[in-house]
């Protein structure tokens, strides 16, 4: 990568290849969305969105299957 080419991320088209793919569970699914952009984004803005996708992934993880919010508020 030249010194030119350095930095130069913005000019770039999202790639349909490295697209988030659909898991199947909409959490999952709108995390991924959310950091599909990331290269882009402001980098004040990418903790926030890391953050956000580290609990949602968390949680999806950590609750089983059949587990639903309102079976936790029993």
């Amino acid at each position: 990568m030249t010194e030119r080419e350095h930095g130069q991320l913005d000019d770039r088209e999202p790639d349909p290849v490295t697209s988030p793919s659909q898991t199947g569970h909409a959490a999952i699914d709108d995390a991924l969305r959310g950091l599909a952009d990331l290269d882009s984004a402001p980098l004040a803005d990418h903790h926030d969105r890391l953050a956000k996708a580290h609990e949602v992934l968390d949680e999806a993880l950590h609750r089983p299957d059949n587990q639903t919010d309102d079976a936790e508020s029993c």
